[in-house]
Formats: C-alpha cells, structure tokens, sequence
C-alpha cells in the first residue's frame, strides 16, 4: 500500500497519522426519562432520584448520537471493519452529569489512526475516534473509542 491507493494517508509500520479532511456529521441524541429508567431496569442501578441519568449515557450518547456509523467510518476510511472489528479501549471523561429530557449534541472526529504489528492479525489498523456530547453549548462528556481490525492485505 502506498499514498496513492492509501485515502487516508495512514503510515505504514506504526507511525501515527491523521485522517486529513476526513469529516464525521455532527448529531444528536435525546436522553429521555423513560430511556433511563429502562436502562436502569435493565441493569438493576438504582431509580434516578432528581434529572442526573446514568453514566452508561454519555457512552450510549457519543454512539447513538454519532452523525455516522463507527462501521461506516471506518470503510469509509478504506479500513477493514468487516473483517473482525473490535473494541480495543474506550475512555470516559465527564465535565457534567448527564441529564434526562435533554437532546445533546454529538460531535466525533479522527484522533488517530495507527497501523501496528498484531499476533492475532498479522498488522492491524486502530482507530481512534473523539466524540464530544454537549448541550446548550456546554461539554457534558468526552468519549475515546479506539477501534481494532485486521490491516486490508
């Protein structure tokens, strides 16, 4: 693979890149009371006592509210999801609880993007991507998903 075949203009060999004028859709996501206390259920966390949902959100939103699939993102990035993605880290940072009945704002970029040496396969790709959730302009949390698949032969 060179520069030529390469959208992304990832080094090859682990040196780190960035995705230059790779654009992700800003999107949105409403956090509803009746989502939280389902989810509440589901997992047995205690009732909300007041508008502060559960933390589980801010990772349910950075997902949900994407304005593009991570699937999506990545073939789009000449990547090879569909051979075998999967999670390899994933960091929550919270500025501010999460609230219920509110519609927050997902933003997502390219943090970096990698190609390593993989005992599983052989040289893999890692995607990081950076979603912010904010809502009336203020940065509720800050999420970092970094991607693992197989490096396209």
């Amino acid at each position: 693979m060179d520069a030529t075949d390469n959208p992304i203009g990832k080094a090859i060999g682990g040196a780190a890149c960035t995705a230059q004028g790779f654009v992700i859709p800003p999107g949105a996501f409403h956090l509803s009371a009746s989502l939280d206390d389902a989810i509440r259920r589901s997992c047995a966390a205690p009732l909300r006592d007041g508008e502060q949902a559960h933390p589980i959100f801010a990772f349910i939103a950075a997902l949900g509210g994407m304005g593009s699939r991570v699937g999506d993102v990545c073939r789009g990035l000449g990547l090879a999801f569909d051979s075998g993605a999967v999670l390899g880290r994933c960091r929550i940072d919270y500025d501010a609880p999460l609230t219920v009945d509110t519609r927050y704002d997902v933003a997502t970029s390219v943090v970096a993007l990698e190609r390593k040496s993989s005992r599983r396969f052989g040289a893999a790709d890692h995607l990081t991507l950076g979603m912010s959730i904010s809502a009336a302009g203020d940065v509720r949390a800050r999420v970092r998903l970094t991607t693992i698949m197989p490096a396209p032969a």
